[in-house]
């Protein structure tokens, strides 16, 4: 009688190979994705959470219009509407109205930028007297040149100076503050 003696795997591979089985693979690979799932969520939950400020608002109007004159080819006229604290983009094709986030009210200027600009200092704070009824954004991408004054709560102003090429902020070397 002769008896046959069976070769584990690792035996039929040859000394020092190793390996990971399927099932070993796809429970890594199960819990990968449970984890990012869980990560996705809290993730989502912390930024619903966060308020939003008066320039993000600010921003996301000034977004809007751009990104509507260029969608639609078209010339958009961005307007405040200090009392009834919206924004109004209108372009011949109608009128898209962002009103400000319930409890949320700032007082915001559109401004001139160049000749004829003025400013006037009253108390220890620089006000901004040459106010612009609205301001242009293109079907280019670009806007006209202008400043915005964002009070916000009779707090002391912001203000930001756009880009007219760009329609973002223009951003100032240290010196140049």
């Amino acid at each position: 009688m002769t008896f046959t003696h069976r070769r584990s795997r690792m035996e039929r591979r040859g000394p020092g190979a190793r390996g990971f089985t399927l099932l070993e693979i796809m429970a890594v690979i199960g819990l990968m994705g449970l984890l990012a799932a869980v990560l996705s969520v809290g993730v989502s939950r912390a930024l619903q959470d966060r308020s939003e400020s008066a320039d993000d608002v600010f921003w996301y109007a000034i977004g809007e219009a751009r990104k509507f004159a260029l969608m639609n080819q078209t010339e958009v006229r961005l307007t405040f509407d200090n009392q009834e604290q919206v924004f109004r983009a209108s372009t011949p094709l109608g009128e898209k109205v962002f009103p400000l986030p319930p409890g949320m009210e700032f007082d915001l200027e559109f401004l001139g930028v160049g000749k004829g600009t003025r400013s006037i200092m009253i108390g220890g704070i620089l006000l901004e007297a040459s106010e612009l009824k609205h301001v242009r954004f293109f079907d280019d991408g670009t806007c006209t040149p202008f400043r915005a004054q964002l009070r916000v709560n009779d707090g002391q102003p912001i203000v930001y100076e756009i880009d007219p090429w760009t329609c973002a902020p223009v951003l100032r070397g240290e010196e140049n503050r």
